[in-house]
């Protein structure tokens, strides 16, 4: 049966903790070419392959990483480290 459009091909269960320890890893390895020039932009990366999309926002960000990467889940975040948004409850 052939993928519906959107669907992921993933691996399940994931180990959440072991995905974002490898994205934060190369994260680490790719902020000295990056900052501080682009310490603003946001950047998706896929933890598998160490691959990664580095844009101006988010929405670019996802849609250049579903190009590259189809199927692949994203890791994303600030060059600079920090989060891409922040949720706020009254």
């Amino acid at each position: 049966m052939p993928k519906r459009r959107g669907e992921i091909a993933v691996k399940l269960p994931i180990d959440w903790n072991e995905f974002e320890r490898k994205a934060l890893e190369r994260l680490k390895e790719i902020q000295p070419q990056l900052l501080p020039e682009k310490a603003h932009y946001i950047v998706a990366i896929e933890p598998e392959s160490g691959g990664y999309v580095v844009a101006e926002n988010f929405a670019e960000a996802a849609e250049e990483f579903h190009r590259r990467f189809p199927g692949k889940l994203y890791f994303m975040v600030r060059v600079d480290g920090k989060p891409v948004m922040r949720l706020r409850f009254k």
